[in-house]
């Protein structure tokens, strides 16, 4: 996800409200207005309130951009004057910022205060105190420091100020290695920031646990499918998890992974891209989007074309190269959604469900994006609750995240439904065909024995033709043995006056001249006829059901010169002996 996106959707909701808890328990104080042995204007605050929780007593900044300059050398530097109510743009990996403020306790008893930051991800901060000998190290903290070096293991970064009763100090902190744009540093009271980073940790864990708890939901769902469904669904969750099991700080908390910013966030980009290319796929599959289409199907492939391309961008400098993949968080929702609104039109099932899926992620991002450019005002809130309730940008995300699972579930809830119907209807489907397979069987038997017997009693026919009678005996005798010949040989296509006359033991011109005595024909135009004679029989019987399949019976290799010679023989065509056939049952 982007870092202007998610990183504070997910995980600037928890402002840290102060004004009871310090009104209970003694509360810092800005000093009013004045100069610095280096020209700044320190912090002013003149009346005298507790400070709301975005409003740090920040005296000034200085940027240094090598990340270099050693905290003996930095009060020497030029730093530029803030307010108390101030949100500073964070340095890049090679950089550091220095942040210089001042406390001043007025209650009658020692106070400690933790400086706190509403960002997720710093590779180190560390806080100096200000005395006559220069700048004193006081507490350290941040991701890429082993725990045992840390000042406490919350999961936000926070580093404590005790101050005693009547006394002002100044404190410098320096900070390196962040992701966010922006840094957020707050004051607030030990007890606070227990409850406030309790919250954050049950908060995160519970979106942890329920992104978890729906990725396998969906592979238990989608196996019912096919396996592609849930395969593409499965990945797009898993990137979500793992990105903000990194972001929200559970890999270094947990796992004491203390790899630094520079090496993670390359990571975490190319995990939130390919999120989004999963993304793509498994709504292609969802919309049924193929080759069918071309339009939608070259939209898709440049879809995931840029997509892939932005997120090596990412990757390779996620502080200035990651804008374009940022923007095909929206690009893509919206493309997609356009494809989701046309096949409602068409009447997919599953379609209502997977545009209100996309329509949720589009609308959620928009809302964590508008107020991530233009804030709500932060103001004092007396429990976490409040804080929650003063960040949308927090509910944008959540609700992207939640609203798209939701109907996504019910987009896999209609494909399965739809699914196991047409399985249901495809068995029924099966047994009426296997029942009517059974009866034909059945009934094939029972024509093939009638029809052998037709067949056996045509043989006798032809055989025992009344007008042969006047023929001698030994041209009968070759005449019958001519016509059995070719009916044992009727279905072979090749068998013609030449195999007739070898099967006969005689040469061809004698055969030919004995059947132009008998018949009047020629050997071919004999066993033409012998060939359409069983042709006929055989669609008088119904021995098959197709023109094209007596072709072949009787020895024909093309059903158009079949259908020809046929006609030339009997005066009609076979389809129509077929259909009187038809008519005579």
């Amino acid at each position: 996800m982007p870092r202007k996106v998610l990183f504070l959707a997910a995980s600037l909701c928890f402002y840290a409200g102060v004004s009871e808890v310090w009104a209970n328990n003694g509360r810092p104080v800005c000093p009013p207005a004045e100069v610095s042995d280096s020209g700044s204007r320190r912090t002013e605050h003149t009346d005298r309130e507790a400070p709301g929780p975005a409003e740090a007593p920040i005296g000034g900044l200085f940027l240094d951009p090598s990340g270099r300059v050693r905290p003996d050398d930095v009060t020497d530097q030029t730093f530029v004057p803030g307010h108390c109510i101030a949100i500073f743009e964070a340095p890049l990996p090679d950089q550091a910022l220095w942040l210089r403020f001042t406390l001043t306790n007025e209650e009658n008893e020692a106070k400690t205060w933790f400086v706190a930051f509403l960002e997720f991800i710093y590779d180190r901060v560390v806080l100096f105190e200000e005395n006559a000998d220069g700048l004193v190290e006081r507490a350290l903290n941040g991701r890429s420091l082993p725990v045992e070096e840390r000042v406490n293991t919350a999961v936000k970064t926070g580093l404590p100020i005790t101050i005693g009763p009547g006394v002002t100090k100044t404190f410098y902190l320096q900070i390196t290695g962040t992701f966010a744009p922006r840094i957020t540093p707050v004051i607030m009271t030990p007890e606070l920031f227990q409850d406030w980073t309790i919250l954050t940790l049950v908060m995160t864990a519970v979106f942890l646990g329920y992104v978890g708890a729906i990725t396998l939901f969906c592979v238990i769902l989608f196996r019912h499918v096919e396996a592609r469904f849930y395969q593409f669904y499965a990945i797009n969750m898993a990137c979500f998890f793992i990105f903000s099991f990194i972001y929200d700080g559970w890999l270094s908390r947990f796992l004491d992974v203390t790899l630094p910013v520079t090496s993670v966030m390359p990571f975490a980009e190319s995990i939130a891209g390919l999120g989004v290319l999963a993304n793509i796929q498994y709504c292609r599959v969802l919309l049924k989007i193929d080759r069918s289409r071309p339009g939608e199907w070259r939209l898709l492939w440049l879809l995931s074309g840029l997509t892939l391309v932005t997120t090596c961008l990412s990757a390779i400098d996620p502080w200035n190269l990651s804008t374009p993949l940022h923007l095909t968080y929206f690009v893509c929702p919206l493309a997609l959604l356009a494809i989701a609104l046309k096949r409602v039109r068409e009447g997919l099932p599953q379609a209502t469900a997977v545009s209100g899926a996309l329509l949720s992620l589009t609308l959620g991002l928009s809302v964590a994006v508008y107020f991530f450019a233009f804030p709500l005002e932060i103001t004092r809130a007396a429990f976490a609750y409040e804080l929650i309730l003063l960040r949308p940008i927090t509910w944008g995300y959540y609700l992207a995240i939640m609203g798209e699972t939701t109907f996504m579930m019910l987009a896999i809830s209609t494909m399965v439904r739809a699914t196991r119907e047409q399985e249901q209807a495809a068995l029924a489907e099966s047994a009426l065909l296997r029942r009517d397979v059974t009866a034909a069987e059945a009934k094939h038997e029972e024509i093939l024995k009638v029809a052998n017997t037709q067949i056996e009693a045509l043989k006798a026919s032809l055989r025992d033709n009344p007008e042969r009678k006047t023929m001698p005996s030994a041209e009968q005798r070759m005449a019958d043995q001519a016509t059995e010949c070719v009916l044992d040989h009727v279905s072979e296509e090749g068998f013609g006056a030449r195999e007739l006359a070898e099967a006969l033991g005689m040469s061809q011109k004698t055969l030919g001249r004995r059947l132009k005595e008998t018949h009047g024909l020629t050997t071919a135009a004999f066993v033409r006829s012998i060939r359409l004679k069983f042709a006929r029989d055989l669609i008088l019987l119904r021995q098959h059901h197709t023109i094209t399949e007596i072709a072949y019976a009787a020895g024909f290799s093309s059903g158009g010169h079949f259908a020809k010679v046929y006609r030339e023989e009997f005066g009609e065509t076979p389809s129509e002996t077929f259909k009187l056939q038809q008519e005579e049952q």
